[in-house]
């Protein structure tokens, strides 16, 4: 009987997992597209300066379309930082050209590579040895992260690089190297870099892990295990598999990157020299938070899901287990990407570390959390209503997570909707940007903290008037108070809890003798 029932079993525990999994991904991953897309057609677009890049790629598209190559590749390389997403995004200007012009359609476009990094994840985590429950886990978890999710609504290069380290990873951890999979892994790294810049750390990780010694390569069919070798031996056939390795991977790397430079030199640019211009900029923030602000910047973004993915992430590590090893490469690849925002940032002072660099630390997170929980099943089969307990409990917070994303009011969206309100008042999209005054009047209304603000401002003076239209200021949200305040300043701007507002003005307050009325500009700029 026992026989019997160990030939049984096995045949069971295999089916179980494979039929799930053939529908619990798409199933997932369908509604994360749908939710992604979802909080794009609520807008934020073009809410970021740094949006403005996709405008490159419009141009390059429209003059590339009319046969101007030469005058295309020039306007490419005027501003070269993060080219990779303005090449990409000549893709969706064209389909703009083709249908009509709006921010939504490049949104929906680049929204898929967020969904790919979820999918990435689920399939690292596999390679990773993970069994199918442990990577659905995984999917399941990144799904539920508020960090890979409200970028998907700007026109930022974060999840397309993202796509690309993954993949580049991915490839690293293959079991069996070959010239294809290390040419791969270089390659999809330098499209990780070359689409932002930022996220050079995890482009080098994929390459480190390709390259260097690591438990599941040992696996592979290149490891020297025969005994009878002496350490010399293997030594040297080691060296011979990492100098091979890494001579492919600097090549996947390298030769696109002379190709860019080349092409860039025939529009008039030095990258090198661009991109060593471009680095000092990267000073917005304080330096000596480099250490702290990732941990503060992912409790505000996951609130209760961060502090539970660190608590399972630790028990995933804790004791031995025959995966050990392979999460030991995650481990050590969360302390890599720590380690390369706290030492330029902390130690060296040269760049700031903001929330979109810190959430290279996610898919690692998520990985490893996903291992403990299913550990945690293992060792103790009583513990099974427990994780499904604190999947119940990821989902609730994720509900509330991203009902604050989904519920987030735009300057852009917040005049528009004013003016289709009450068509007497208009507004110009120029009263967006940086310079623009906190208060503006127009037949009549006047319209506050309409604008994105790169420092707290100034508490404006009482309107007297009725009180049209009101909305919480995005910047009230507060993973965005991550991407180049200070505390100092994050302090200050929940404070003030910025509001949006339009107002219908008494006459009294319009007069031209009132002082305050001078000093209030226009909304329409050319009326200046």
């Amino acid at each position: 009987m026992p026989a019997s029932t160990t030939i049984l079993a096995p045949p069971e525990n295999i089916s179980t997992p494979r039929s799930s999994a053939r529908w619990d991904v798409p199933v997932i991953l369908a509604i994360s597209l749908l939710l992604r897309w979802i909080l794009i057609l609520r807008g934020g677009q073009y809410y970021f300066s740094d949006e403005q890049r996709y405008e490159t790629s419009r141009a390059v598209a429209d003059l590339a379309l009319q046969g101007n190559f030469n005058q295309a590749a020039s306007t490419l390389f005027t501003a070269p930082e993060h080219v990779g997403f303005k090449v990409i995004g000549i893709i969706p200007a064209v389909l703009e050209t083709l249908t009509r012009e709006s921010l939504v359609l490049p949104a929906l476009f680049f929204g898929i590579f967020s969904l790919l990094n979820l999918y990435l994840i689920y399939q690292i985590s596999k390679r990773l040895d993970a069994s199918s429950k442990e990577a659905l886990y995984a999917l399941l978890v990144s799904a539920a992260s508020v960090s890979l999710l409200y970028f998907t609504r700007h026109l930022m290069p974060y999840d397309t690089a993202m796509t690309f380290g993954l993949l580049a990873l991915y490839a690293a951890l293959t079991k069996k190297p070959t010239a294809k999979s290390s040419l791969a892994c270089g390659g999809s790294s330098f499209l990780c870099f070359i689409t932002y810049n930022g996220y050079w750390p995890l482009a080098a990780l994929a390459m480190l892990v390709h390259v260097l010694p690591n438990p599941m390569s040992l696996r592979g069919g290149h490891s020297p295990t025969k005994q009878s070798q002496t350490r010399m031996d293997n030594f040297n056939i080691w060296a011979k598999i990492f100098l091979r390795k890494g001579l492919l991977t600097a090549a996947g790397f390298i030769l696109p990157a002379i190709l860019l430079f080349l092409a860039a030199k025939g529009a008039g640019v030095n990258l090198l020299t661009e991109y060593r211009t471009f680095a000092t900029t990267v000073s917005q923030g304080s330096f000596a938070e480099g250490w702290s602000l990732p941990f503060e910047y992912f409790w505000h973004t996951e609130h209760i899901l961060f502090i539970m993915m660190g608590v399972s992430s630790l028990y995933a590590l804790v004791g031995s287990r025959s995966r050990n090893k392979s999460l030991k490469i995650v481990a050590a690849s969360l302390v890599f990407i720590y380690l390369c925002l706290f030492i330029p940032s902390v130690i060296y002072h040269s760049f700031v570390v903001y929330g979109r660099l810190a959430r290279q630390m996610i898919p690692f997170l998520a990985i490893l959390s996903a291992s403990g929980l299913e550990r945690l099943e293992q060792d103790h089969p009583s513990a099974q209503r427990l994780v499904k307990i604190a999947f119940i409990l990821i989902f609730i917070q994720a509900a509330w997570n991203y009902s604050i994303s989904y519920n987030l009011s735009y300057p852009r969206e917040f005049s528009q909707k004013a003016q289709a309100l009450y068509p007497d008042f208009d507004f110009s999209e120029k009263r967006l940007a940086f310079g623009a005054p906190t208060l503006c009047h127009n037949n009549g209304y006047i319209i506050e903290n309409v604008k994105y603000f790169v420092t707290p401002p100034d508490i404006n003076p009482p309107v007297q008037g009725e009180l049209l239209l009101s909305a919480s200021h995005s910047d009230n949200f507060l993973p965005y108070q991550y991407e180049g305040y200070t505390y100092e300043e994050r302090q200050t701007f929940r404070e003030l809890d910025l509001q949006m507002r339009l107002y219908k003005t008494d006459s009294s307050f319009t007069t031209d003798a009132s002082q305050i009325r001078l000093e209030i500009k226009n909304c329409v700029v050319k009326d200046n």
